[in-house]
């Protein structure tokens, strides 16, 4: 039986500020890991400036491929909440 969890339509983008800190998430549907990689790859290029660029994708019927960093955020604070 698969597992039922929700996903990502549409691609979108938000922002926010606190405590001085700018917070920028931006999302996009993926099919493939190659997919997933490639837009993190895009959002590295687009950011090159940011302190710290934490991601997560979960790709795949049953989910074969995910994975998470907090980069460089103290461990467990950033990838894991957000999958």
């Amino acid at each position: 039986m698969l597992e039922t969890y929700k996903t990502i339509l549409e691609g979108g983008c938000g922002e926010i500020t606190e405590k001085k800190s700018r917070f920028i998430a931006t999302v996009r549907p993926v099919k493939t890991e190659e997919e997933a990689l490639a837009f993190l790859e895009e959002m590295k290029k687009k950011y090159w400036d940011a302190r710290h660029n934490c991601f997560v994708y979960s790709v795949g019927s049953n989910r074969e491929y995910t994975r998470c960093s907090d980069d460089g955020e103290p461990s467990g604070t950033a990838g894991r909440p957000m999958l």
